[in-house]
């Protein structure tokens, strides 16, 4: 191998590396009680209704029941990985500058506190960045191209927002570099086929997402779209829901999880509730078209600018989830460094309050040199570099409308992705040559 490749590898191994400051500081890497759930994904039998079944078996490539540090550390390197295949897309990087952009967003933004966590966050950043540089880069090898192109169906399968995600990105290729529209297509194709797969293997069904319904009965239920559909065709159609009518929760996420709530009071649960539950969006939809269009609005305004670290940072419910899945498949030495960690002890959150105020001044300037950076850009019809400021705008917009509109708006959404803003300036004020 040429010394320029090992060069290359050695500096996005060291790139990797600041990304990963906050589960080093925390003494383990970031969980969420929803880590407990991609942990036993792989486990023999374990088949969840809500969640695509991908990143908990790629999640146990990466630890192989040994330690759960494999799978920040994976992260962190596909994060920088991809970093640096971004920096290619307009010149061969320069080592330096890569790894100031690395520091730069471990620092200053919310990157390395997705790249720590355990969750498939970080890949929502993921897939934008892998459809920019499969559409925008000129000198992809085939075997880097294949790579990015699994990485991105991987980005793109392990949530179901990435969907939504992943088709306004490539729609930013469609409009502006046609020729490379087909590539962009395959990580997509690729994901679809991978959730329909998997739904088929779990479920017998072949569906991208079964019971996805239920998600967007909530929705609709917590923005008052659903009351009026009950109210035309109760009692007589018969549904669960019906005895729900003008009691239903105002919020989406009582109405999902509350135990005594509408979706776990269905004898069949949630799995039990998706036709009925299909039947509803649809004629709420069409009963009031412009009130739920303007609800999605509403919903992914809010969810825009929801930007704040904390909200997966506490120990709440990690007792009786993350740990009893670490118990049941690591080691009692994997189990004393989790409850070592200062997140089990509660000492997390208050200690990062100082950050926010950092991360929401660096993205406003940002944004500000970005709009600089475009209109030069334009004046210089320099394609890549339009391309890549408005597919990372596309994809943050996109990120809210998936999480805001479609499920409800958390800061954990927003905060997963917007670090991405914070690099078309870095790589763009000192650009000189054109496209």
């Amino acid at each position: 191998m040429p010394s320029e490749k090992i060069k290359n590898i050695f500096v996005v191994l060291l790139g990797a590396l600041p990304f990963l400051w906050p589960a080093l500081w925390n003494g383990y890497p970031l969980v969420y009680s929803d880590t407990n759930v991609f942990i036993y994904q792989p486990t023999p039998g374990y088949y969840n209704w809500d969640k695509p079944f991908i990143y908990g078996p790629w999640m146990l490539l990466v630890h192989g029941w040994q330690s759960l540090w494999g799978v920040a550390a994976a992260q962190a390197i596909l994060v920088s990985q991809l970093l640096w295949l971004t920096l290619a897309v307009f010149s061969p990087p320069n080592k330096l500058r890569f790894l100031l952009l690395c520091l730069i967003l471990a620092v200053c933004t919310g990157a390395s506190w997705f790249v720590s966590l355990l969750m498939p966050d970080i890949f929502s950043a993921l897939t934008v960045l892998s459809i920019f540089v499969l559409g925008f880069s000129p000198r992809l090898s085939r075997s880097l191209a294949v790579w990015v192109c699994l990485v991105g169906a991987l980005a793109i399968a392990v949530h179901l927002s990435h969907l939504v995600i992943a088709a306004a990105c490539v729609s930013v290729v469609l409009l502006l570099r046609f020729a490379r529209f087909g590539v962009v297509m395959l990580p997509l194709v690729l994901a679809l086929g991978l959730l329909v797969s998997t739904s088929y293997y779990a479920f017998n069904k072949l569906a991208v997402s079964p019971f996805g319904s239920v998600f967007m009965l909530a929705r609709f239920a917590a923005d008052g779209h659903v009351n009026a559909t009950l109210g035309a065709n109760c009692p007589k159609a018969g549904w669960h829901l019906c005895a729900w009518k003008d009691r239903l929760p105002t919020d989406s996420d009582v109405f999902m999880w509350d135990s005594k709530g509408p979706v776990w009071s269905h004898p069949g649960g949630p799995i039990g509730l998706a036709p009925e539950a299909s039947t509803l969006v649809s004629l709420a939809a069409r009963d009031n078209p412009l009130g739920v269009m303007a609800s999605m609005l509403k919903n992914t305004s809010q969810q825009l600018v929801m930007i704040k670290l904390g909200d997966t940072l506490h120990a709440d419910s990690l007792d009786v989830t993350v740990a009893k899945s670490i118990e049941a498949n690591f080691s009692s030495a994997e189990l004393a460094r989790f409850k070592a960690a200062k997140q089990w002890s509660n000492a997390l959150q208050e200690r990062v309050q100082w950050l926010n105020a950092l991360v929401v001044m660096v993205l406003v300037l940002s944004l500000v040199l970005s709009l600089y950076c475009l209109w030069r850009a334009l004046m210089m019809r320099d394609t890549r570099a339009i391309a890549l400021i408005l597919l990372l705008w596309v994809g943050a917009l996109a990120n809210a409308f998936a999480t805001g509109a479609l499920s409800k708006p958390h800061y954990r959404y927003q905060t997963r992705i917007a670090w991405l803003l914070v690099i078309p300036p870095i790589i763009l004020l000192r650009r000189k040559e054109t496209a």
